[in-house]
């Protein structure tokens, strides 16, 4: 039993389709945890009073990327900039966190993710970088691959993301109109874009995994073994005995 693999649950969204509605993520997400040695299993939009029941049942919940959060949910009206949400992702996943949180199972945020958490433990976003923040540099970049690194962050040292990378400056990919604006409680900044964007946020408690990180690793883990040190990380943390 003690060499069983532990069970990783990855969230995702409904995607409708012509003939009907899919359960769907990137399965870049799904290899990126099997390559770490987990296996990983997806978890539907549900009702939060849900959220319980499936947490009991993984060792580490991974809130994967995707469209904006409503920012009901951190007390803000809808401002110039913000794109479509899904309110009904939104409380789920919020549910899932605090589940997750509860029961002290590690917590990886990617993207929309790593806002989420904020979002969670009190904090907010900029609806959308460009106009709530002028002077940011590009993080939306077109039709650009989700395999190549974009744009440079500097990590601060001595945090997980630097003893998992195992350095204090390098390049990510990057997908975002949306940042980490006002820190949730609990919670430290621990990577910074150039222009000042909010790159990875920690729990400040050492005992507790939970990581958010605004690019994408999944995106990177084949291309540059380093990133899979994200996940390796939190799988490694994900196979701990649980209290």
């Amino acid at each position: 039993m003690c060499c069983m693999k532990p069970l990783i649950g990855v969230s995702t969204f409904n995607e409708k389709q012509p003939r009907s509605v899919y359960c769907s993520v990137s399965v870049r997400y799904l290899q990126s945890v099997s390559d770490a040695g987990g296996l990983a299993v997806t978890l539907p939009v549900s009702s939060p009073g849900e959220a319980e029941a499936f947490i009991v049942r993984i060792d580490g919940l991974i809130l994967t990327g995707g469209k904006d959060t409503d920012p009901e949910f951190y007390g803000q009206e809808p401002a110039r900039g913000l794109r479509t949400f899904d309110s009904q992702r939104d409380e789920w996943e919020l549910a899932l966190f605090r589940a997750a949180l509860e029961r002290g199972i590690p917590v990886l945020g990617i993207c929309r993710g790593h806002q989420l958490i904020n979002i969670a433990l009190g904090g907010n976003v900029y609806q959308d970088l460009l106009i709530h923040r002028p002077g940011t540099n590009l993080h939306n970049p077109e039709e650009f691959p989700v395999d190549r690194p974009f744009h440079g962050i500097s990590i601060i040292e001595g945090s997980l993301l630097h003893k998992v990378l195992g350095e204090t400056l390098t390049r990510v990919n990057s997908f975002h109109h949306q940042a980490v604006k006002d820190l949730g409680q609990g919670l430290t900044v621990t990577a910074l874009a150039a222009d000042g964007v909010v790159e990875a946020i920690e729990s400040t408690d050492p005992d507790r995994f939970i990581l958010g990180v605004q690019f994408h690793p999944e995106g990177l883990t084949r291309i540059s073994p380093k990133f899979l040190g994200i996940f390796s990380a939190f799988v490694n943390e994900a196979s701990k005995p649980k209290a």
